[in-house]
């Protein structure tokens, strides 16, 4: 072997020991800012959820509030229109018993000035 085949064969011999140490290094620990930022992440995460999680009930409760709210609204129309036409009938029923009254008042009348 020449002085070359040498050289290149310690330098891959030396580039391949230099691989396997680094592959072997014992990884580190995350330090404190890493895993305050891990724990951060998660609470962002778990925050989300709930977020979700509230939101959802929160459109359920709205639907459901607004089915009521349809209900009685229908309700309601129905009771104003009852009222309605009670308050109708009673009108028409004031009315006949005030000309009725008026034409035994214009009756009294009449047989006052004849007498």
């Amino acid at each position: 072997m020449n002085k070359m085949s040498k050289l290149l064969a310690g330098v891959v011999v030396s580039v391949a020991a230099i691989s396997l140490l680094a592959a072997c290094q014992k990884k580190e620990e995350p330090g404190p800012a890493e895993a305050l930022g891990k724990q951060i992440d998660g609470a962002v995460q778990d925050a989300g959820k709930k977020l979700d999680e509230v939101t959802g009930q929160a459109k359920d409760q709205t639907s459901e509030s607004g089915s009521k709210l349809d209900g009685a609204l229908d309700q309601a129309k129905v009771e104003a229109k009852e009222a309605y036409e009670k308050t109708k009938e009673g009108a028409k029923d004031l009315a006949q018993k005030t000309g009725e009254k008026m034409e035994q008042a214009g009756q009294k009348l009449q047989d006052a000035t004849k007498k």
